[in-house]
């Protein structure tokens, strides 16, 4: 089933040669699928971080093996070579595909998995992970028609139709919840758990609570994310007024963005900009 135009992109520079195939998702799912999108190339650089951003992710590997690299010591790396789901998350992910790579993924909205898929996003928050664990042989069956499959666009109608018959289960996600993520994601951040409670005639901690059921992270949590990615986007080319920027985005004090920064980054602000960018959801770190 095509759901519209696909947007074809070229990567070429020092960084390596990728293509990237991305599409809306069909009008069904909208409401919980931000992008579909398939790339396909090398990297010169060893391995990248992703950063946080209130999505979670559904990622079929159809090429070479690609490596989860968590921290140590010793540092242990994971061998991803099927199909997986990353949750939410409070800090970054680190990965390498020393091979090359052909991935084809799924971002969801910070709600759209729990109201698609039967898992507990709960349990799925700051987790990465083989699929097949929760979904079964229907992920493998999938994966299996996805390898037999050539045509980008036919590989991206595949896993759609999946989700419109296998995963679209109308489950039911709180009016409350899809309300506290809007105005945290409107604010870019800036708005304060006492204040979306009393809004919303409940208690900070009820409403904690049925964010960290419906998406796994709480919306202190989710705001804080929401804020380091408005400060990522007020960027530019040369190092900014700190403090201004700090100010800017809604943080109590530059002390606050270098926290957040460290967190989500893993990196201070001022090496953040000196460091390369694949896209803008990763950076470079060796």
């Amino acid at each position: 089933m095509a759901s519209g135009a696909i947007d074809l992109h070229r990567h070429d520079s020092a960084l390596g040669v990728w293509d990237i195939a991305q599409r809306r998702p069909h009008p069904a799912l909208r409401r919980h699928v931000l992008q579909f999108w398939h790339g396909a190339g090398r990297v010169t650089y060893q391995r990248d971080r992703i950063l946080p951003q209130a999505r979670s992710y559904l990622l079929i590997n159809l090429g070479p093996p690609q490596y989860l690299c968590l921290p140590g010591p010793p540092e242990v790396r994971i061998v991803f070579d099927d199909i997986w789901f990353s949750g939410l998350y409070e800090g970054p992910i680190e990965c390498a595909a020393p091979y090359g790579s052909v991935l084809l993924g799924v971002a969801f909205g910070a709600a759209g998995a729990a109201s698609l898929l039967p898992w507990s996003q709960a349990e799925l928050a700051n987790r990465t992970g083989p699929l097949r664990e929760l979904a079964g042989p229907a992920a493998t069956r999938l994966r299996e028609q996805l390898l037999n499959t050539a045509s980008v666009a036919q590989r991206l109608d595949l896993v759609e139709d999946w989700l419109l018959d296998t995963c679209l289960s109308g489950r039911s996600v709180h009016p409350l919840v899809h309300w506290t993520l809007g105005r945290i994601a409107d604010s870019g951040g800036r708005v304060r758990t006492e204040d979306l409670a009393r809004d919303a005639g409940c208690s900070r901690k009820h409403l904690s609570a049925l964010l960290s059921r419906a998406v796994g992270l709480p919306p202190k949590s989710l705001a804080r994310i929401h804020r380091f990615q408005h400060a990522l986007g007020c960027l530019g080319g040369g190092a900014p007024d700190w403090a201004a920027l700090a100010a800017d985005c809604g943080y109590y004090d530059q002390s606050h963005l270098i926290r957040d920064f460290q967190q989500f980054s893993g990196l201070s602000p001022a090496a953040f900009l000196r460091s390369a960018q694949p896209d803008p959801g990763s950076v470079v770190v060796r």
